[in-house]
């Protein structure tokens, strides 16, 4: 076999050595193409989400309820959900948001008392919506969408509370009969008071005590609350009841306050009218 001389080898070497060069840029430039992915931002859930929210929940057994009322407050990490019409409260924590995506535990309230705990995961869409799917035992087990309020813009003042134009706030709570509201009475100061009424259910001889209170949050239309509940002779329901409200306007001005408390074992909410 003729042997390839020295001349043919070296000029073969660059034309090698050109084809890889080539090929190397080739790939450089199709990767710097490429446009960097855009990370989505973090939604935002702070806000009232109006009482037209729904879901549907197991009852506990082989059916499921229709909610069509349900509302929330969200204010930091804090979710809490109610239906006055089914006399539910979800008192929730978002432990993570990831972009539209996050997660939150909450503990569930039925006619006051604490009753499964459940996860979720869902979806939020800043300024409109968060929908969310429980994962749990009964009332802890479904769907549910809120609907974001138009009412954000406005700011939470003492003002808006003060019993003045109503005589007290009042609501049907504890699984009561309709006509047996607990009434209490907000003042100038901010100071909550209990006012005559005969409840029955779980408030039954239960008042608001000395020391309770609600707040405007700064910038928001969102209050503080903090109710001290003595119950004579039923201690079990007693205790410092904390939580958020807002306003809704039904049927005049801010004449819905829209209270969601509990403790560890028992709620206290409603719409009080």
């Amino acid at each position: 076999m003729p042997q390839l001389n020295l001349t043919s080898r070296l000029a073969a070497s660059p034309l090698i050595l050109l084809v890889l060069i080539a090929l190397v840029l080739q790939g450089c430039f199709h990767d710097d193409d490429d446009p960097a992915p855009v990370p989505v931002p973090d939604a935002t859930p702070a806000g009232y989400y109006t009482n037209t929210g729904t879901a549907t929940v197991s009852d506990g057994g082989s059916s499921t309820i229709s909610i069509g009322d349900l509302q929330a407050i969200v204010h930091g990490s804090q979710i809490m959900m109610m239906s006055v019409a089914n006399e539910l409260l979800y008192d929730g924590t978002i432990t993570s948001i990831d972009g539209n995506d996050y997660t939150a535990e909450f503990t569930i309230y039925k006619d006051g008392v604490s009753t499964t705990t459940a996860t979720v995961a869902g979806q939020i869409t800043t300024g409109a919506s968060i929908t969310g799917t429980l994962t749990g035992s009964g009332f802890g087990s479904g769907v549910f969408s809120l609907l974001y309020a138009t009412t954000n813009g406005e700011v939470a003042s003492l003002a808006r509370v003060e019993n003045t134009t109503n005589a007290t706030w009042g609501a049907t709570i504890g699984g009561a009969a309709a006509i047996e509201d607990f009434e209490f009475i907000i003042d100038a100061a901010g100071d909550a008071g209990d006012d005559a009424n005969t409840p029955q259910g779980l408030f039954h001889t239960c008042i608001i005590d000395f020391g309770s209170t609600i707040s405007p949050i700064i910038g928001t239309n969102f209050y503080e609350t903090s109710f001290l509940i003595g119950c004579p002779g039923v201690v079990a329901h007693e205790g410092d009841y904390s939580g958020l409200a807002t306003t809704r306007s039904d049927a005049a001005t801010d004449d819905t306050l829209v209270l969601m408390m509990n403790t560890t074992t028992h709620s206290f909410s409603g719409d009080f009218k």
